[in-house]
């Protein structure tokens, strides 16, 4: 119990959970609500609401926290914020100051969209790494409790082994480095300092600037070789709107114009250039990812879970060679890399790795070269322009949806493509989890019905969740045809559940079963997580302020009763994953 005088009558207490979100305000500088709700999400291993009443009670009763709104203004300007901000009174200052806990002094914060920004990716890679339940690479019951409400969380992750003090507080010499970054996260893997720095580019910046930040982080890791670094260029894109980018806008044409202009720039060193390109290759423990707001989060929360997507990887190649067997009649097998030692591999390690080769068995076979790469990073990007004229398959990570993969359209100007299937040209393999396969999202529903009953009471009985709920919404509605069920079960063994890979029933079947219901909790128990639609989950999970990138916001295709790795297939010939060339067969 952490504990202060606020007079002579009142003593605050707060409990470990509620002292860690202070701490986390404090070190953040200040927060908006629904950044509130997602750390509060995180603390407590459960999507849960730091709801409004508690934040008045935090700010009337206990005086721990202050409001600043915003204020309506005609001008734009950097100040501008996107949404009333919370950060600590004088009395949460005091609380963290007697516990000797570090945080950014009142002083010294900024209320401006950019540092907005910056803590948006910082919560959001978070709530990603808290909630990233990887079932696939690690399966079994190892990672859950007795509590069904922490079904959603990962085991692996530890909020308290994460150091998000600003760069000055934690680097004892910091003033010798000509650099500060928006925000840094730092942590132990495997006896090993890792670091991750967070540039926000707020479309203010030229190139030049960001090459310049580049090269100090160059010679920041060459000079720290036994850390693991992270730097992040995270462009606004207007998912948080802000007096710049008042709504979305693709930040593709920016990070591919940065991109181009890293791979082609060099840097005078005694009197001779070098390219920085060539520098960063051989500054092996410095990783360099460039993404929009909505994206970059995916690339801290894979680190700092130190995701190893190889398994995964080989088993929807191996399936992808099953398929192309029998469109083309002859015999294709994909052959894993013999060298490669998969459990041994970190996040860092990956890339570039080869997986193994494609095999056509033609009369001589002939050997297609598949490397696998992040869609964020400049190792990714170099080896494109490497590989992909070499023929090569380039294979990402399976995502719930299509991300943001580097482009070399130049490439493509003086080598036209075809988008029909052919072992002699390179391509990218980009898969998409869609719902037949997506553990995750079996998760959200079974959560869903165990949780927020009451709403989906609500819905089968009057045809939306509240009254503010458009019906609209579920003029279409589409459901999981999951075939993941045995990898699922053995983790939900502890809790005495057992999932069938059982049809969806008719919405009017299931508001029959609803009417008849004495109450929401009667209702949810005759009920299977394959009878609610998916867009009710969406609405649910906006309902409660869980407005996260990383929620199951964009429901995939439930068309298909298998996953066709052979729809993921494609040139990289534009960044923007909408326009990109689609192999046919």
């Amino acid at each position: 119990m952490y504990e202060i005088s606020i007079n002579s009558n009142n003593i605050i207490r707060l409990n470990t959970k509620q002292f860690t979100l202070l701490r986390l305000i404090g070190q953040l500088g200040f927060l908006n609500f629904t950044q509130l709700t997602l750390l509060w999400s995180v603390i407590n291993q459960t999507y849960i609401s730091f709801s409004y009443s508690t934040v008045r009670r935090w700010i009337i009763n206990y005086h721990l926290l202050k409001k600043r709104s915003v204020t309506p203004s005609k001008t734009k300007r950097s100040s501008n914020l996107s949404r009333p901000v919370y950060y600590l009174s004088s009395t949460g200052v005091r609380i963290l100051q007697k516990y000797q806990v570090d945080y950014i002094p009142l002083s010294r914060l900024k209320f401006n969209s950019h540092n907005e920004q910056c803590n948006e990716v910082t919560v959001q890679t978070l709530f990603k790494a808290a909630f990233d339940v990887d079932l696939f690479s690690k399966p079994g019951p190892k990672s859950l409790d007795q509590k069904i409400e922490h079904i959603l969380a990962s085991s692996t992750f530890n909020l308290n082994e994460l150091d998000l003090r600003p760069f000055a507080q934690q680097i004892v010499n910091y003033n010798k480095y000509p650099f500060m970054p928006d925000q840094m996260i730092s942590f132990i893997q495997n006896n090993q300092r890792c670091e991750i720095m967070v540039e926000l580019d707020n479309r203010t910046e030229n190139d030049n600037i960001q090459l310049k930040k580049i090269l100090n982080y160059l010679e920041y890791a060459y000079e720290n070789p036994y850390k693991q670094i992270m730097m992040v260029i995270a462009i606004t894109d207007g998912s948080l709107p802000n007096y710049r980018v008042p709504k979305y806008k693709s930040p593709y044409n920016k990070i591919n114009n940065l991109l181009t202009k890293f791979r082609n720039s060099t840097v005078s060193y005694k009197k001779q250039r070098h390219s920085i390109a060539d520098i960063y290759r051989k500054v092996k423990n410095l990783t360099i990812t460039i993404a929009g707001v909505a994206e970059a989060h995916v690339d801290l929360a894979d680190f700092i879970n130190n995701k190893n997507y190889v398994e995964f990887s080989i088993v929807g190649l191996k399936k992808m060679a099953k398929l192309l067997t029998k469109r083309f009649n002859h015999k294709v097998d994909f052959q894993k890399n013999q060298v490669l030692c998969t459990n041994q591999l970190n996040y860092l390690d990956i890339q570039g790795i080869t997986l193994g080769h494609m095999v056509y068995n033609s009369n001589p076979a002939i050997y297609q070269t598949v490397k696998i790469g992040y869609e964020h990073s400049l190792d990714t990007y170099l080896d494109l322009y490497e590989y992909i004229p070499q023929n090569y398959i380039y294979s990402f990570p399976a995502r719930v949806r299509r991300l943001l993969v580097p482009s070399i359209p130049k490439y493509y100007a003086n080598n036209p493509s075809q988008s029909k299937f052919s072992h002699l040209q390179g391509m990218i393999y980009q898969p998409v989890i869609e719902n037949n396969i997506n553990l995750n999202l079996v998760l959200h529903l079974l959560f869903t019905q165990h949780h927020y009953y009451r709403y989906l009471y609500k819905f089968f009985t009057a045809g939306k969740i509240s009254a503010t709920d458009n019906p609209q919404n579920y003029t279409h509605l589409t459901y999981i045809r999951s075939t993941t069920y045995p990898f699922i079960n053995p983790y939900l063994k502890k809790l005495h559940i057992q999932l069938k890979n059982i049809p969806s029933r008719p919405y009017r079947i299931i508001h029959s079963i609803a009417a008849k219901s004495n109450s929401a909790k009667e209702f949810s128990m005759q009920i299977h997580i394959q009878d609610i639609p998916i867009e009710v989950l969406r609405s649910i999970l906006r309902q409660i302020s869980i407005k996260s990138f990383s929620t199951p916001y964009y429901p995939t295709s439930s068309s298909r009763s298998d996953f066709d790795p052979d729809e993921y297939l494609y040139l990289p010939d534009q960044i923007n994953p909408d326009k990109r060339t689609k192999i046919s067969f």
